[in-house]
């Protein structure tokens, strides 16, 4: 058990756990929040030290979810973790709960490293999530930031980060040979490949900084994905990549989604180049992204790799914000 001192803020107390405590948290927890009146608990940290690192577990009350109760919780107890000598407080929350990596951001925590399989808390994919002393109170700032009100729209079409529940109509759309054929790689995905992309892959990409995957919905429901990959703010840069249902084809609804996507890219994102590629012989695609705006900046020689081995050359395309 680590030695922690109460915390009193105006919106709640975060004290040592009585021994007596019991909270259905999955863990023995060495402290608790609770409300102003001092008596449901509304939270649960737990510590386990080796050496100088301190780890960290918590938990919120299902009542008390959504109102960043587990960000506070921890921004509270970092000052007196390190006062008491540790020297990087850790937290390795599950790949699929987002809401715990999220808090950790909030808190100031970085994100560090890989997936780490079997690393959570739950026994589980984790990230690894590191906060040293003096990093601050938080928030973490992100290279990618949420979409404004969750989505990307014009008047036709909305973006939205891709979630578990798109997983069959994902699974559908990549296994047509006409969509993964212009893939980078050729190839159709298993179902746990996509159901992993679905269910927490593209999110962790997101908040990692790597990568922000939307579906493209016309009011219908799923009809194709649009993404920013290859993200590096140190140059200002990132790179499109769509793919549609064929039977929602011409109907401009990726020429919408380049723009939307790339308006979001400077703005938003602060980047100052979005580039795409795209096979020598796709003239869709090519048409897609000269009515975007893009312009042709030369031949990419074998740009993209073949299932039999050999590489295909790729136009490259590219927007500048300054266009």
């Amino acid at each position: 058990m680590y030695d922690f001192a109460p915390v009193e803020s105006a919106a709640f107390s975060l004290r040592p756990a009585p021994e007596d405590v019991k909270v259905d948290c999955g863990f023995a927890p060495d402290a608790i929040a609770v409300g102003p009146e001092g008596e449901a608990v509304w939270g649960a940290l737990g510590f386990a030290q080796d050496g100088g690192t301190v780890f960290v577990r918590f938990w919120v009350a299902p009542e008390r979810r959504g109102k960043h109760l587990g960000a506070a919780m921890l921004r509270a107890a970092a000052p007196d973790v390190f006062a008491g000598g540790a020297k990087r407080l850790e937290a390795r929350p599950p790949v699929r709960d987002q809401a715990a990596i999220r808090a950790g951001l909030r808190a100031g925590f970085r994100i560090e490293g890989g997936v780490a399989r079997g690393a959570a808390w739950d026994g589980t994919e984790a990230l690894t999530l590191g906060l040293l002393p003096g990093d601050g109170p938080g928030p973490f700032p992100r290279v990618l930031p949420d979409l404004p009100d969750g989505s990307l729209r014009d008047e036709v079409i909305a973006l939205r980060p891709l979630t578990p529940d798109d997983y069959e109509a994902h699974l559908r759309h990549r296994s047509r040979p006409e969509v993964y054929s212009g893939s980078v790689l050729p190839l159709p995905p298993s179902a746990a490949e996509a159901r992993e992309v679905c269910e927490w892959r593209a999110a962790v990409a997101w908040l990692r900084g790597r990568s922000a995957l939307m579906v493209i919905d016309d009011g219908a429901g799923y009809q194709g994905t649009i993404g920013l990959y290859d993200v590096a703010r140190v140059v200002g840069t990132g790179m499109i990549g769509y793919d549609l249902r064929p039977e929602t084809r011409g109907r401009g609804y990726a020429t919408r989604a380049v723009r939307l996507v790339r308006q979001w890219a400077f703005r938003e994102v602060g980047l100052d180049r979005v580039w795409a590629g795209t096979d020598i012989h796709n003239t869709a695609s090519q048409a897609v992204l000269r009515r975007a705006g893009f312009r042709l900046e030369g031949v990419e020689r074998g740009g993209l790799p073949t299932v039999a081995g050999r590489r295909r050359d790729t136009l490259l395309w590219a927007s500048l914000s300054s266009d």
